[in-house]
């Protein structure tokens, strides 16, 4: 059985397989674009190398467990791990180390440490699907005072050792092998916490850092320099340690050059996608001149925001700008970068925006979730919505592994045009069994940066090369954000901007949250199809071909309820290996027997979801959320899976 949409949402009308999409907008582009995908013509491997994320807590750092251990950044990482397949894996974040306290015995001048707060955070990234992007920045206690001093070097050493053997005892060598170690952020800046960071002593630390973690294991990778890495004048650290790990003496054992296990550092866009690339490029070409023995270590831009400032309020930081711009900056980074140029080993690119806004710029500011504080409810309580920027994270997931060809048969849709494309195919593996399936999936943006800029463009897209076994089971589906669709700034805006939204207006808010799927399940009539659409800007568009795996979904299992007022609890679980999901579908019993009744009233491709019992049908409604949930996954073929095991809010 398929899914036919038959609807009329906003501007939008949908006319046959090849379809036209009319999207009204404040100006009526003339440019039309003509794009050829060939799904059977590999190009280059492409791996999720913006799984990524980051952010920082607010002075005092010594007091950045509230920060961390908070109900918002409790929720934000909920919201966060949420992400459908691994579509954000790391967490990058800053003065970690403050959470940890240290103490010496005044008799025997033993060190103790005490990890508690630390456990709690890397606790609620791991059971969020999250692993920490570990800089090892911070004071512990405000107990070290200078890196040139031998004793404090040693400890550091030691206490990197302890940190690194606690997790791998906790949670196991596979997982924090995964983790990205790395030094000090931007150490050019000086920001040490009452550190005495000589370059020397920034050498001697780096060394410890080293060490510690190969003690634990040398399976554990460190990076660096974690910095903005312009001219030698400024960036005065950054090279130095480059330089010690091509050719200086390691601290501890004396010999000639120390490891580097990538290279990080930080260039931002200055408002621009194509600045961000630019000056990678440059300061790449800088570092294999100098270092020819770095050459080929990975490279990590793990701050390449669109604009420095993560506070400063930017309307386009609210709407699907920030979104096109986002898919626009990777498409760069996978077209003219790591294909174009095999001899730069590029490997992350993150964006240090998992910060958590303030009011009144809930939308506005670099984070990808608008949280509300609501100091007026009894008791007060956080309430978090998932912006467009967060949202296309999960489109960008649904991309496969290998890219192939795109060929513009207009001259336009380049690198520099506001119109772009990234084509992918995933071939079925092994190791999901029968739950996986060839899948096609073409990613389309509109983004003229950071402008203002609107209107639309005209796309036609022929995708050929698709597979024409089980033809009668070949589909696709098309989902849409943009700043009519998807966008939940949108409707509050509509509701006057309110610092305190009711009840109702969450509800409607949160309806806007997640990508619209605007088109299918339809039959794709292999081996090619011709589409025809407008895309406004900015907007993002993503193509999903799937053939019918030979399972239905696998049982959705680890569901985790998380009470956030007494008429509003966040469901979230874990994700489930086949990716044609056409929704996830969460229900609710007053009992463990049942009756059951589905309580999610939108399509989820998120793995979580916020009930609210204002959301529930009035005919339905329960007068609490204490009861029995379950989730189960529906596919593109309306093939349902195995519930999960009720879990119960008591």
């Amino acid at each position: 059985m398929f899914f036919q949409l038959m609807m009329k949402l906003g501007t939008i009308c949908l006319v046959s397989a090849s379809f036209q999409l009319i999207m009204l907008a404040e100006f009526v582009s003339t440019v039309k674009y003509s794009f050829l995908v060939e799904t059977d013509k590999a190009v280059a491997e492409l791996n999720n190398f913006w799984a990524s994320t980051g952010f920082c807590p607010p002075l005092p750092h010594q007091k950045s467990f509230e920060y961390f251990l908070s109900e918002s950044e409790l929720q934000n990482l909920i919201l966060i791990g949420s992400v459908p397949h691994g579509g954000i894996q790391q967490v990058r974040i800053h003065w970690l180390l403050d959470l940890i306290t240290l103490s010496v015995n005044s008799l025997t001048g033993q060190i103790s440490l005490n990890f508690d707060l630390l456990d709690q955070l890397v606790d609620r990234l791991w059971s969020n699907g999250l692993r920490p992007g570990f800089e090892l920045m911070g004071n512990p206690s405000n107990w070290f005072t200078d890196f040139e001093d031998t004793d404090q070097v040693y400890v550091w050493r030691d206490m990197v050792t302890a940190l690194a053997k606690r997790y791998i005892d906790k949670y196991g060598l596979d997982y924090v092998a995964k983790w990205n170690f790395e030094s000090w952020n931007e150490p050019d800046h000086k920001d040490f916490d009452n550190l005495n960071f000589t370059v020397q002593g920034f050498l001697n630390y780096y060394d410890a850092c080293s060490e510690g973690l190969r003690v634990a294991s040398p399976k554990l990778r460190l990076g660096g320099p974690a910095g903005a890495c312009r001219e030698p004048s400024f960036s005065v650290i950054c090279w130095a340690l480059l330089q010690h790990c091509e050719n200086g003496t390691n601290y501890f054992t004396g010999e000639t050059g120390v490891r580097i296990d990538f290279i990080s550092f930080h260039h931002k866009g200055k408002g621009h996608s194509m600045y961000i690339l630019d000056t990678e490029i440059q300061t790449i070409q800088r570092i294999q001149r100098l270092y020819p023995c770095l050459a080929s270590v990975p490279i990590f831009n793990d701050e390449a925001d669109p604009l420095v400032g993560w506070s400063k309020p930017e309307e386009w930081r609210a709407d699907a700008t920030y979104a096109a711009v986002v898919v626009k900056v990777i498409a760069h980074h996978q077209n003219l970068l790591i294909r174009q140029r095999p001899d730069v080993n590029y490997a992350l690119l993150s964006n240090d925006n998992g910060f958590l806004d303030f009011n009144p710029h809930f939308f506005t500011q670099r984070t990808l979730v608008a949280r509300f504080q609501m100091n007026e409810t009894h008791p007060p309580s956080i309430q978090t919505v998932r912006k467009p920027v967060l949202s296309v994270m999960g489109l960008l997931a649904l991309l496969g592994e290998t890219q192939v060809q795109v060929v513009s048969d207009t001259g336009k849709g380049g690198n520099n045009s506001d119109v772009g494309i990234l084509a992918s195919v995933h071939h079925a593996s092994a190791a999901s069994g029968s739950h996986d399936s060839w899948q096609g999936s073409i990613i389309i943006y509109n983004s003229n940066d950071t402008s203002n800029l609107t209107g639309t463009d005209n796309i036609t897209l022929t995708v050929t090369g698709v597979p024409t076994t089980n033809q009668l089971s070949m589909v696709y589906i098309v989902y849409l954000v943009d700043n009519t669709h998807g966008n939940p700034y949108r409707p509050w805006k509509a509701f006057g901007k309110p610092v305190y939204p009711t009840r109702k207006q969450f509800v409607e808010i949160r309806k806007h949250q997640d990508p619209l799927r605007i088109k299918g399940p339809n039959l794709f009539t292999a081996p090619k199809m011709t589409f025809n659409f407008n895309l406004s800007k900015p907007g993002v568009m993503l193509f999903h071909l799937c053939a019918k795996p030979s399972e239905k979904p696998p049982q959705v299992k680890s569901v985790k309820l998380h009470s956030v007022t007494q008429t509003d609890v966040l469901v979230s679980w874990e994700d489930v290996s086949s990716c044609c999901l056409l929704t996830y579908q969460v229900e609710f019993s007053p009992t463990k027997q049942g009756q059951y009744v589905q309580i999610s009233d939108v399509d989820l491709i998120f793995t979580s979801y916020l009930y609210s019992i204002e959301s529930a049908n009035p005919s339905l409604r329960y007068s609490s959320t204490q009861g029995w949930y379950r989730v189960r996954a529906v596919d593109y073929w309306n093939r349902s899976g195995m519930y999960s095991t009720p879990i119960e809010l008591k």
